[in-house]
């Protein structure tokens, strides 16, 4: 984790603190914005890429979806096709334009505006979902407990968080903080993360070897700060054959798939 983007405790005024934090986060997700978009973009010309995120989390998704973070939609339009009801939601006014022209014509789904670090609307908060999904979101949030805690109150019971992260605290550098990255994560951190919000864990697995050391090495190693766009189709190409590791049980990875439950 980077020290400087980990949000202090202080013994001044927290009307003070809280206002400064919010100052700095907005300056940092302002910062972040356009490497985002240019990774998100990125990632909507990687179908094989997607399709395998979307396969670690396939079995649970059904009847009322919540998706957190949506970003352009790269994986909504998958989420669409087996969601009875499905909400997608973004904090930038330009993710949400292109999820609404996306979607545009499919009653099914609900294009809303979120913002994490505020809380959830009230058009959110008003209804319980069968399952919330969240893809490459939490690292962004400086309360990763209080997000989580309000995602679980939006659970019907019996209801699954389907979570990925990105894993690996040594991979931290320049890519994680242009993105607006305050952390990585381990196993252990992430299962004390969902069991501090009382969900029950049925899942919890790294993926992806290959990815991890291509990014430590881009990030440690050469100090980017954006990735490099060549990579990551190649990357696409070459996913069938690195999906053979779904086979085993790998000990790290460049991100982390969890299934979590609500109990009733």
């Amino acid at each position: 984790m980077s020290a400087d983007l980990c949000p202090r405790r202080s013994a001044v005024d927290p009307r003070a603190v809280d206002a400064k934090q919010g100052t700095k986060r907005d300056e940092l997700r302002q910062a972040a914005q356009p490497v985002g978009s240019r990774v998100l973009e990125m990632h909507a010309g990687t179908p094989r890429i997607n399709q395998w995120y979307y396969d670690k989390f396939a079995e649970h998704i059904h009847g009322d979806v919540l998706e957190v973070g949506s970003g352009v939609g790269n994986l909504s339009g998958l989420l669409a096709e087996h969601a009875d009801a499905l909400w997608v939601t973004e904090v930038e006014e330009e993710y949400l334009a292109k999820l609404r022209e996306k979607f545009a014509g499919r009653s099914h789904v609900t294009v809303a505006a979120v913002d994490l670090d505020e809380g959830l609307p009230a058009q959110i908060t008003a209804r319980q979902f069968d399952v919330v999904i969240s893809m490459n979101v939490l690292e962004h949030i400086a309360d990763d407990g209080a997000a989580i805690a309000n995602l679980v109150a939006r659970l019907k019971p019996g209801g699954r968080l389907l979570t990925y992260v990105p894993a690996g605290p040594f991979a931290f550098g320049p890519m994680d903080a242009s993105l607006g990255h305050y952390r990585r994560y381990t196993k252990r951190s992430l299962r004390t993360l969902m069991r501090s919000a009382g969900l029950q864990v049925d899942r919890l697995e790294y993926m992806n070897v290959i990815g991890l050391a291509g990014w430590w090495f881009n990030n440690r190693i050469l100090r980017r700060s954006v990735p490099d766009p060549t990579q990551v189709q190649a990357f696409d190409r070459l996913v069938p054959l690195i999906r053979l590791e779904d086979h085993l049980r790998v000990p790290f990875g460049l991100g982390l798939v969890c299934h979590a439950t609500r109990t009733a």
